[in-house]
């Protein structure tokens, strides 16, 4: 299932929503859960999965927008380089977590 969605094999609306979205929800509540529970080192463990995820569905969606360019395609394509980004950018605020 992982190689089909990095290499655009999904559709458009299973990757975003359905890997992207509730993917991103489901790793960034167990982050949370993280949080609640004490266990400080499950949190930049969350962003790295999330980065992770992100750029496979980012690769997916770059292969999607390779067969058919198309608005939804592109907003859905910044999204997720958007979100990629912070999460590279959380995961070097939060490394110090990781080594204490």
């Amino acid at each position: 299932m992982l190689k089909k969605l990095v290499t655009g094999q999904l559709s458009l609306p299973m990757t975003f929503w359905g890997y992207f979205f509730c993917g991103g929800l489901f790793i960034g509540l167990i982050g949370l859960a993280g949080i609640h529970t004490g266990h400080t080192a499950i949190v930049p463990l969350s962003y790295i999965l999330k980065t992770v995820l992100f750029g496979a569905v980012l690769s997916g969606i770059t292969f999607i927008l390779r067969r058919k360019i198309t608005v939804l395609g592109a907003l859905a394509f910044f999204v997720v380089l958007t979100q990629l980004i912070m999460s590279i950018v959380m995961i070097l605020g939060l490394s110090s977590l990781l080594f204490t």
